[in-house]
């Protein structure tokens, strides 16, 4: 139940519980779908418009094809690569969570994304009775998307069809259940777990005849489910599958590699969609050999992805798409791959591959002592290799080591993780000794470490190119993790997956995350709630008369976009980070400067608007964590969290601080009540500074009687 706010004041127009689906009717689907293509047309390149009256002909021409299976019956049995490599690593070692995620598939039980299908019954035969409407069932309404009566290519799933939101569906049609199922299937094979597996390949393939309904809609998910084959078949060995099965599986190869390389992602699409279609055409061409000579999609994939490793992971090693989990998500995909390449005997080229140790770096500077990274922009938990049901809250940490694995670079795989079958397939390095566990939050850590035992990078590093700034600190007995936003909206030009959050800053404070990001909840349904989250105000930034800094258009397109830039910087003696965006240049003139500089006691905000001629209205806004306690205290707002009392954000003179109602989606599909810290007054010219000022320590027997304000409640899933 969402909690009543103690001080609260207006804030965001958010309603943490979101409204049910709206009546679907034919006018406002046309509606939705002018606006999506107007929005897109005006993001196109000119290079891109024949590119997509081409491509449209091509989906006419296929939207009438009903050949199903039979136009792949030429087919027939024959070679699948051995992956005995692959096989070896699954084998190696058996996870607990793993396991439990086996025995729910066991059982018939299916979770994603916290939502529950209905459960299968188990036949005689040991293989589940699953019924061809489970495949295109929506947990979120009970309802259930256009099937094999409809071809893929008339299902619209940007309005929703009224069904719900497509996210759901895509995720169980992945098939990554078969992920820790073929770890098992590895260590034991296990005639049982075999037939339970190829029976929900065959229950999918006769629910999914190629081209026909929601399933067949994205590339990406085309390509997720040539992953999931991949695992399956390389747990298996392809020699002791039956005639029939390795005939079955041949067909679904040749069905979704031949989807993937007609309808390509580029131009204005080419975001970890275009990495994800490369690394499918790849595992395609290399599973089927003999395919691959006829059509070349192994090449066609290992040249899309050397390609886009240089695109979409920048020189320094931030991502491109402006979000940790999207950049760790084109990092498995390519992690992958080069695991494949390497197995095989020919390694991905060695810039892709230095590219992706780039990536890492970044990330682990990104994650914070306990292995968690800040939630930057879009997450939609979207994994190349899964165990349901898990929400995997150190997916950032668990894909830096997995890429550790492949690069045999150990350093890279120190922040914590969970145990996770991904650590099977990447050969992760085991998790160093943590000699350092249990430190009180005064305690001081030695130079070069962390509490849990993970290597601590201190000080300030700015990664220019992507406009990132990273501070690990101890200031007034207290470890600070810090993360300045000087960079751009997202992947040019649609920029998707970005939040309008220019300057904003995240903040943890000894291992608690107290200035957070307001997060994703849904995509195609999220509505209103959607831009509401990804605009500026929900950010921990400042606006100019209650407005954006960058203004959404579409669920993953901007009418407005801010571009922003680093000012400067220093390390030593006493950090400090500059940067500025342009987004309320048109509208006001002016242009946003912000500094952030270290204190003795802490640090100070600065910020200004070049070019004012008249002081503006504005606000600071800090989002903070649900289970962070907040209380105005004066002109200043005290914030506690488990131990205590944490800092107090003290604003100048001039400036009203206020308790706002808020909240934040910390995993897909769910809203928790939280809380807003918002300093109102005006501003030119003239810099104004927040301070936040660490509170002393406290010793865990006293913090109990330590915070004035309960945190916020978490609201029912929405």
């Amino acid at each position: 139940m969402a909690s009543t706010c103690p001080n609260a004041g207006s804030g965001p127009i958010l309603n943490v519980h979101a409204a049910p689906p709206q009546p679907f009717t034919r006018l406002a689907q046309l509606i939705r779908r002018g606006r999506w293509y107007a929005a897109r047309l005006s993001a196109m390149p000119p290079a891109e418009l024949p590119h997509r009256v081409v491509e449209a002909a091509r989906r006419a021409a296929w939207r009438r094809e009903r050949g199903g299976w039979n136009a792949f019956a030429a087919i027939g049995d024959g070679d699948l690569a051995d992956l005995a490599a692959l096989r070896a690593r699954l084998a190696a070692a058996s996870c607990a969570s793993a396991e439990a995620s086996v025995a729910r598939t066991c059982a018939g039980r299916f979770e994603f994304l916290g939502k529950a299908w209905p459960a299968v019954s188990r036949a005689p035969d040991g293989t589940l009775e699953i019924p061809p409407a489970f495949w295109f069932f929506d947990p979120m309404t009970g309802k259930t998307w256009p099937d094999a009566a409809t071809s893929s290519f008339a299902v619209d799933v940007r309005g929703g069809a009224g069904v719900g939101d497509v996210k759901y569906v895509w995720e169980l049609n992945r098939l990554q259940m078969l992920h820790p199922l073929a770890a098992a299937i590895a260590r034991s094979q296990d005639e049982s777990l075999r037939r339970l597996a190829f029976g929900m390949l065959a229950s999918w393939a006769a629910a999914n005849p190629p081209y026909r309904g929601v399933n067949w809609k994205s590339g990406i998910e085309l390509a997720l489910r040539l992953v999931s084959l991949s695992v399956l078949v390389a747990a298996v060995g392809p020699r002791t599958i039956a005639p029939g099965a390795r005939a079955m599986i041949r067909r679904m190869i040749a069905a979704h590699a031949h989807y993937l390389a007609a309808f390509p992602s580029l131009y204005s699409s080419a975001n970890n969609h275009r990495v994800a279609e490369g690394l499918g055409l790849f595992i395609a061409g290399m599973l089927a050999p003999d395919l691959d000579r006829l059509h070349g999609w192994s090449g066609e994939g290992r040249r899309i992805l050397e390609t886009e490793a240089l695109r979409q992971i920048l020189p320094d090693g931030v991502g491109a798409e402006q979000s940790p989990t999207y950049q760790a998500f084109t990092m498995e995909l390519l992690a992958f791959s080069a695991q494949l390449a390497a197995d095989h005997g020919e390694p991905l080229d060695a810039a892709a591959t230095e590219r992706l140790g780039r990536g890492a770096e970044y990330l682990s500077w990104l994650c914070d002592e306990n292995g968690a990274a800040p939630a930057i922009g879009d997450d939609d938990e979207g994994r190349v290799i899964a165990q349901p049901p898990d929400r995997e809250p150190h997916y950032v940490a668990s894909v830096t080591a997995a890429v550790a694995g492949v690069l045999k670079r150990d350093e890279l795989a120190a922040a914590p993780r969970d145990p996770h079958v991904r650590d099977l397939i990447f050969g992760s390095p085991s998790r160093a000794p943590s000699d350092l566990l249990n430190l009180a939050p005064q305690d001081h850590v030695p130079p070069g470490h962390a509490s849990c035992g993970a290597p601590r990078r201190d000080g300030l590093k700015t990664f220019a190119r992507g406009g990132v700034s990273v501070v690990n600190d101890v200031i007034g007995g207290r470890r600070l993790h810090l993360v300045f936003d000087h960079g751009p909206l997202g992947l040019a030009p649609l920029a998707a997956h970005g939040h309008a959050d220019a300057l904003a800053l995240w903040l943890a404070i000894d291992g608690e995350p107290v200035l957070i990001d307001a997060g994703t909840f849904r995509y195609f349904s999220g509505g209103a709630v959607r831009t509401s989250l990804r605009e500026s105000l929900l950010h921990n930034t400042l606006a100019i008369d209650d407005r954006s800094q960058s203004r959404a258009g579409t669920a993953f397109g901007w009418a407005t976009t801010a571009s922003a830039e680093l000012l400067g910087s220093r390390r030593e003696p006493a950090w400090w980070v500059a940067g500025a965006h342009d987004g309320y240049q048109k509208r006001f003139g002016v242009r946003h400067v912000r500094t952030l500089r270290r204190q003795n006691d802490g640090i100070a905000i600065e910020d200004r608007l070049v070019g004012a001629r008249r002081p503006l209205p504005v606000t600071l806004r800090f989002l903070c964590h649900p289970d962070i306690a907040v209380a105005i205290d004066g002109g200043a707002a005290a914030l506690g969290g488990r131990q205590g009392p944490l800092c107090r954000l003290v604003a100048q003179r001039g400036f009203e601080a206020k308790i706002v109602a808020a909240a934040t989606s910390p995993c897909f599909g769910r809203l928790v009540a939280t809380r807003q810290l918002v300093l109102q007054g005006e501003l030119a010219e003239e810099p104004v500074v927040t301070q936040i000022v660490m509170a002393e320590p406290v010793t865990a027997n006293i913090a109990a009687n330590a915070r004035s304000v309960a945190p916020a409640d978490a609201a029912a899933p929405a």
